[in-house]
């Protein structure tokens, strides 16, 4: 199993060189959501130079996802907490689930623990599985799970297959929240004033040129899930990829940001997967709205993709029967 949240082209969240988890003696909190104190059988999921995401197994035997900064990294221990705290106040089937904190002895390091999905992320998943993956169940459930997220106020601003984990072939949940902020409640953006690294090449113009993160700017990187998703998390077709084939590879930082916010106001978007539906496409598009005020909302894509699964399946069923006449 893979997990591939390391392939984000800038992300602050995850993970780096892992250490040694299991040499300390842990301190777990909030023992009305993780009741354990001991964790053991260590396996390093994936690493950066941010943290280190390993798999290990409870006292109960129940295997657990545990996420810990580098100690090199500490001075963003902050956003970590605030990240702790925005998990552990989700409560939906389509967000991993948050299974508590802990501290190293003396508390000079936190880990967070969720709930460990073999399958891994969207991107390993969909290389081994595009012939059995039901894509259009899996982006009702994306929806579902962005929709909630939009209740609570919440802006992900890092929705993409690499944050998407796999629980079953019909299941998956919106995963790392490292970047997510919350939109105050006077106002219909939040706007990010400190400087840090971005997944620009799944962000909306506007959080591009100003800054500004909306449930718009989510429905625009939705989008883009979209498309990796109907190109099977295909490495040459990688948004990343597709937008600096567009700009040129040997524009070089900070340019980059200028010159993708350039083409994306000149109406260049990422073009359709091969043989994606039209209409799938479509939907792609209405996320693609450079003016986000025109801009598609969560709940009228969740009714599309409805639409189009029922017309398939009218499509399908009449298929068939043409084929028993012919019989």
């Amino acid at each position: 199993m893979r997990y591939y949240m390391l392939l984000s082209p800038s992300h602050r969240a995850l993970c780096g060189e892992p250490s040694a988890l299991l040499n300390t003696t842990r301190h777990c909190l909030r023992r009305d959501t993780y009741a354990t104190s001991i964790l053991w059988g260590k396996e390093t999921l994936a690493a950066s130079n941010f943290a280190v995401m390993t798999r290990y197994s409870d006292n109960t035997g129940e295997l657990v996802a545990v996420k810990k900064l580098q100690p090199n990294k500490q001075s963003t221990l902050e956003d970590f907490k605030k990240e702790v705290k925005t998990l552990s106040v989700l409560h939906c089937d389509y967000i991993v689930k948050y299974r508590g904190v802990c501290y190293s002895t003396g508390r000079l390091s936190m880990s967070l623990v969720m709930e460990y999905l073999p399958n891994g992320s969207l991107i390993g998943y969909m290389e081994s599985n595009q012939h059995v993956t039901p894509r259009r169940m899996l982006l009702l459930l994306l929806r579902s799970g962005m929709e909630y997220l939009q209740s609570l106020r919440y802006v992900h601003r890092d929705l993409a297959a690499r944050n998407i984990l796999v629980a079953s072939e019909s299941l998956v949940k919106i995963a790392d929240f490292g970047l997510t902020k919350v939109i105050p409640c006077d106002k219909e953006y939040y706007r990010v004033t400190q400087p840090g690294e971005s997944p620009i090449f799944w962000y909306a113009p506007e959080s591009i040129n100003e800054s500004r993160f909306s449930h718009k700017s989510d429905v625009w990187s939705f989008g883009v899930v979209l498309h990796e998703l109907f190109c099977y998390c295909d490495t040459n077709s990688n948004p990343k990829r597709l937008c600096m084939q567009e700009i040129g590879h040997n524009v070089q930082s900070p340019s980059i940001s200028m010159q993708l916010a350039n083409i994306l106001k000149n109406n260049w978007r990422l073009p359709a997967p091969p043989n994606c539906p039209p209409k799938v496409y479509n939907l792609m598009m209405q996320c693609w709205v450079y003016n986000f005020e025109g801009a598609a909302c969560f709940s009228d894509l969740g009714n599309q993709i409805e639409t189009i699964m029922q017309d398939e399946r009218e499509t399908l069923r009449a298929d068939k029967k043409l084929w028993h006449i012919a019989v």
